[in-house]
């Protein structure tokens, strides 16, 4: 468009200035007649009136600018923090009661050792034989003692408050010191026993009144032995079964599941002999002396346990001794 006004522009100028010095074939006489223009000075003069015309500015066009959308920066989501995990509180750790002045335990903490196969075991001596006993029904039994030394079954030896042992002449001498209950456990297999069938052969030299000696079984804890059932025999011929529970009341409780019972299985007087056994079947307990039955009580206190040997002298000045001979077990016996 700028370049077709520009020529038209031109053109127009050039008629004009062609035409104004056109010259008359004849001037006028007495008029000053103007020179003729060059074509030098044509371009000239054409030039200055272009060179002096307004330049066509341009109209400016402004584009509208495209509205762009705002920006919207999404927030990257914040993780959820995950709460601390709390512990939950410990229990508080069990701590042993003290020893009850009725019942002490005296056994240390023996290392659980493994316990070599036992010899054939023997049968001690027994006055009686009975169709009940266990023993000749039930084989060889699991394990034997032959009471040579305190190394088979792990026993404490020395003296303690209550009880003392030592081994002589294939025997585990055995000492009530008082006339409170006094026991030591053994730890043959480094484990708690549950269903067997267990017998001491025990003898005494001078045995009178209300010295009593047995055994003591299911003891939950091997290094505080403050609950479990007894089991044993007086020398006035009588026989009972307890369980003590060394954590109930101020000094603990005994109690009787089968009273003090006369039996003339029982052999009384010095020098006698005894094998006590003691079967043990989930609640059943199953009392024998010298294979003979004694009777059977049920109770689930005490589910498993160790189990060891226990006396007590009827008086306060004089220690009651038993040896104890021979002490075997029998593992799931059947009844």
């Amino acid at each position: 468009m700028k370049r077709w006004t520009t020529f038209f522009t031109v053109f127009l100028m050039t008629l004009i200035l062609t035409g104004c010095v056109l010259p008359s074939s004849t001037p006028p006489a007495g008029e000053n007649v103007k020179p003729t223009l060059s074509d030098v000075e044509m371009q000239t003069q054409i030039a200055l009136m272009l060179t002096t015309m307004p330049t066509a500015t341009p109209e400016h066009v402004t584009q509208p600018t495209a509205t762009l959308p705002p920006v919207v920066t999404a927030s990257e989501p914040q993780p959820t923090p995950v709460p601390t995990e709390t512990p939950l509180p410990q229990a508080p750790t069990a701590t042993p009661l003290p020893p009850t002045p009725t019942e002490v335990s005296t056994q240390a903490a023996p290392t659980a050792t493994a316990t070599p196969a036992g010899p054939t075991p023997t049968t001690g001596p027994t006055p009686t034989v009975s169709p009940d006993d266990p023993r000749n029904r039930l084989g060889n039994p699991s394990d034997i003692d032959p009471m040579n030394d305190e190394t088979a079954w792990n026993w404490p030896t020395g003296y303690s408050e209550f009880t003392s042992i030592e081994f002589r002449n294939g025997q585990m001498l055995f000492k009530g010191l008082q006339t409170k209950l006094g026991w030591r456990l053994a730890n043959p297999r480094g484990e708690a026993f549950s269903n067997l069938y267990l017998e001491m052969v025990v003898k005494t030299e001078s045995c009178t009144g209300n010295n009593q000696f047995g055994m003591i079984v299911r003891v939950p804890v091997l290094k505080d032995a403050n609950q479990g059932y007894l089991f044993g025999v007086r020398c006035d011929g009588k026989y009972s079964l307890r369980k003590w529970d060394g954590t109930l009341g101020e000094k603990g409780t005994l109690t009787r599941l089968k009273d003090w019972t006369s039996s003339n299985a029982i052999n009384t007087g010095a020098n006698a002999t005894n094998r006590l056994g003691l079967m043990m079947l989930g609640n059943r307990l199953i009392m024998y002396v010298n294979g003979t039955l004694l009777g059977e009580v049920s109770d689930d206190t005490f589910p498993n346990g160790y189990f060891g040997v226990y006396a007590a002298s009827d008086s306060s000045s004089e220690p009651f001794t038993i040896a104890v001979e021979e002490m075997s077990y029998w593992l799931n016996p059947r009844p």
